[in-house]
């Protein structure tokens, strides 16, 4: 009788290890349930604390409520059930949808970067956010999204890691003040404004709006504190720009703290055919990517990291870097005598062609016209408005210099892209550098990926015997780099040559 009991007992905790090992952490039954659902709950709570806990009149007061949330929690629990996976010695298949009737199975060596992503909230559970992508299209923003136990976590990650190899060959980390100055030079003040922005939209859902009021009061009674301070400064300049100025320090402040974060202890290791990354603080990643998977590398630049020779290193490969804010860093940031080294390490079969077909003095005139007519354009905004509305005079003088100064700028950068703006073949691969914008690349792709070459002309460039080269990379999504006003006769030679079909 003892051995039945201990056989029945050992096959139940057999059985509900096998049910649990083939499910998603319990944790993603909150991510079912609904976001509005928070809203329900609060006012729940304060009239159960308000009745004194008298279960009886709460239940016949609030029994839709209640019956809607339990309701909720039903249909959480009956998707995390019917949507299960199994880890296999190929690929993993998963069942999702509607009762588990869809069935996907992804194979090992068709991952182009597997993620394991943890946010300081289901830390202390142990699961993790996977995701699987593939040069296949969907649908939906990745192939495939599970939230996972460590224990399933760490399985699935000796499954796709080299198995021949269990030490990485190579490791590269870059300085804590290198990664000081990349989140310095790649913060957004509009990125921080919208995620402060998209904080205070779901602090105001789920607390409310005695929350705003309290919040609003706080301010108020700050900003008259600091009002007596600012009016001597407000003579010279007004408020409402004293005010754009702060929000916009702000949000580039909320900016550079969220990238830090995501880039802090960044360490990179390279094994036979994979590159391992780990970073974050609060949010911690690992990710695989597959080497032969990747579409092309790009050292990016803005006009004063060149003058400090120093750039930034990025990698295109399906599903890194994809998530908002998350920068496909190779390399964060690193000087021109470092990042040679640093790359040989880390790409040893990277294509370096010399360029061939490059821009000069005589192509100034073609990259800086644009950005001249585009700079004239808000001080006759500006003469036609203080015309009309001479009582904002002050303002719009102000804004002016605000609009022109990066416009000024940008005609800076386009002088300097006629000196930086080149592309050169070889037997292995192509390199190509131009602007676009304020940002400076230079693309190294193997031929294999490239998947189009294509040529447009203008009239103006019909006129001068010029032409944009529009070359297209495999991947996802196809992505072009284009290089404006390039010797159009060159450019043909160098195509015919190379063997690649022309499209104009």
């Amino acid at each position: 009788m003892t051995k039945l009991k201990y056989k029945m007992r050992h096959g139940f905790r057999a059985a509900v290890s096998h049910f649990f090992r083939h499910r998603q952490h319990p944790v993603k039954m909150l991510d079912y349930t609904s976001k509005n659902l928070w809203l329900l709950l609060i006012p729940l709570t304060k009239y159960l604390i308000a009745s004194r806990f008298d279960f009886q009149s709460w239940i016949r007061t609030n029994w839709v409520d209640i019956l809607s949330i339990s309701g909720i929690f039903a249909l959480a629990v009956l998707r995390w059930i019917f949507v299960r996976f199994t880890i296999e010695s190929d690929g993993i298949t998963a069942h999702t949808g509607l009762f588990g009737i869809v069935r996907t199975k992804v194979y090992y060596n068709e991952i182009t970067t597997l993620t394991f992503c943890q946010s300081w909230i289901n830390r202390p559970v142990k699961a993790y956010t996977m995701y699987i992508e593939t040069n296949a299209r969907t649908l939906s923003s990745e192939d495939m999204r599970l939230v996972i136990s460590k224990r399933n976590a760490d399985l699935l990650f000796d499954f796709v890691r080299d198995s021949e190899e269990s030490a990485p060959k190579v490791t590269f980390s870059p300085r804590k003040t290198h990664l000081l100055m990349f989140s310095l030079l790649f913060s957004s003040a509009f990125s921080g404004m919208l995620l402060y922005g998209m904080f205070m939209f779901e602090a105001y859902k789920i607390i409310g709006l005695e929350f705003e009021q309290k919040l609003m009061l706080k301010v108020n009674s700050e900003l008259t504190r600091i009002d007596s301070r600012l009016f001597k400064l407000s003579q010279t300049i007004p408020k409402a720009v004293l005010a754009l100025g702060g929000l916009v320090i702000g949000g580039w402040f909320i900016s550079f703290i969220a990238t830090l974060a995501r880039h802090w202890s960044f360490t990179i290791s390279r094994t036979e055919d994979q590159l391992l990354v780990k970073s974050g603080v609060l949010i911690k990643r690992r990710h695989i990517i597959n080497r032969s998977k990747i579409n092309y590398y790009d050292l990016q630049q803005t006009l004063l990291m060149k003058a400090f020779k120093i750039c930034s290193v990025t990698l295109d490969c399906t599903g890194y870097g994809k998530s908002r804010r998350e920068i496909s860093a190779l390399i964060p940031i690193t000087t021109y005598q470092q990042m040679n080294a640093s790359l040989k390490m880390l790409v040893p079969d990277l294509p370096k062609p010399r360029p061939e077909i490059k821009t000069g003095r005589e192509n100034i005139s073609d990259f800086v016209w644009t950005p001249m007519i585009v700079c004239a354009i808000p001080p006759a905004a500006l003469y036609i408005l203080n015309k009309y509305v001479s009582i904002w005079q002050r303002e719009f003088n102000i804004l002016l210099v605000i609009i022109t100064i990066p416009l000024i700028w940008l005609i800076i950068v386009k002088v300097a892209a006629s000196f930086n703006t080149s592309v050169g073949f070889n037997e292995n691969g192509c390199a190509m550098s131009y602007c676009k914008l304020y940002q400076f690349h230079k693309v190294f792709l193997p031929k294999a990926n490239i998947s189009k070459i294509s040529i447009s002309r203008t009239p103006f460039q019909l006129l001068n015997n010029r032409c944009t080269l529009m070359i297209y990379t495999c991947g996802e999504k196809e992505k072009c780099h284009k290089m404006k006003f390039m010797p159009y006769d060159e450019i043909k030679k160098i195509c015919l040559r190379e063997g690649y079909i022309m499209f104009e």
